[in-house]
């Protein structure tokens, strides 16, 4: 119910989106692609495309935030090239390129950036083959730039191959589908209409990408909407926390880390349900941001054990306080982060 309510309302806000596009006041459309990177300034954008100076949007919102960037009607769609570290990718059929900055902060950098695209270019849609040809070949550009999957603490340790049925299982979830897993088109099918991926750039540059895969009521084409959300190390940390505890999350992130465990445990737990085998072995990686601040290395993280216990018990146990050690992965002492000597001393959140 709350996958088909989601559904209709993301159909919905896509349809407006296509409607305003359409009302804008048509404007020439440069030969030169737009040229956006993460972390530069509103002023660094707006000043490296003059030429898109008639697309520019700054709207401004309560909390002394204003969303930043470019819309393009979908007669007249732009075209921009996302540059990272020391390379790049090109998107065509752009509609929405959007970014959040203080208006406090000019000088702030863009550490999160939206670009919304479609597939098709008119308003004939695209077949559901063209474009799963499209995402996979876009897919091996970006492995062959090195992008992976970007699996997290809480992800279920899953092949590729698994993941593709975890993703496509009620019990499941869409959100730890690795990238890499090559679909076929039967399996494309099967994907969830707002599919995401999620990969990684080392570890300094993220992407969810997310497609809106609908049928025009009134025509019966379809239309696939992509979204890509671009964002930094930062960003990712701030996305494990409360809102209001994203300002101070040095604080912060130490007292969530412990909990992060018990989300994968609840993962695989629903994966051994599903006759899914659990790939212990696999390996998590150093987020540098967090290594510095607090100490956590968080490729050292220790996982519960999914065949020692359910994630149902794990709870009630825990709630019960008794003693879940025994639970850990070859685990003989209390599960804590461990800290660096550089941030040895550094009083954690809730501590003396």
């Amino acid at each position: 119910m709350i996958k088909k309510t989601f559904s209709n309302w993301f159909f919905f806000s896509f349809m407006l989106l296509t409607t305003a596009c359409q009302a804008e006041k048509e404007s020439t459309m440069p030969d030169k692609p737009l040229e956006i990177s993460l972390n530069m300034t509103a002023k660094e954008l707006y000043d490296a495309n003059p030429e898109y100076k008639a697309f520019q949007e700054g709207d401004a919102q309560p909390m002394g935030v204003t969303f930043q960037g470019y819309d393009f009607s979908t007669s007249n769609m732009g075209k921009a090239i996302f540059h990272y570290s020391d390379d790049s990718f090109k998107i065509d059929q752009v509609v929405t390129i959007l970014a959040m900055d203080k208006v406090t902060s000019e000088q702030r950098g863009l550490n999160k950036i939206t670009v919304d695209f479609f597939f098709d270019k008119t308003d004939n849609g695209i077949s559901d083959e063209d474009a799963y040809k499209k995402m996979m070949a876009f897919f091996k550009e970006l492995q062959d730039k090195g992008w992976t999957y970007a699996h997290s603490n809480s992800a279920p340790r899953l092949t590729a191959k698994d993941s593709f049925t975890f993703a496509t299982t009620d019990e499941g979830s869409e959100l730890y589908l690795d990238y890499s897993y090559p679909l076929t088109f039967k399996e494309w099918m099967q994907l969830n209409d707002l599919q995401l991926w999620r990969l990684r750039y080392g570890t300094e540059i993220y992407m969810d990408i997310r497609i809106n895969r609908q049928t025009d009521p009134s025509t019966g084409n379809r239309h696939y909407l992509i979204s890509l959300d671009v964002y930094d190390e930062l960003e990712k940390i701030q996305t494990n926390l409360d809102s209001e505890d994203r300002i101070r999350w040095q604080d912060t992130y130490p007292e969530t880390y412990p909990e992060i465990v018990s989300w994968r445990l609840e993962n695989e737990t629903s994966a051994i349900n599903m006759g899914l085998r659990i790939q212990q072995n696999q390996p998590d990686y150093t987020l540098p941001l967090i290594l510095k601040e607090t100490g956590i290395d968080t490729s050292k993280s220790v996982s519960i054990d999914p065949y020692k216990i359910t994630y149902e018990e794990f709870i009630k146990r825990s709630e019960a306080d008794e003693d879940m050690t025994p639970y850990y992965e070859n685990q003989t002492k209390a599960n804590k982060p461990e800290i660096t000597s550089q941030a040895r001393g550094r009083c954690l959140a809730g501590q003396p």
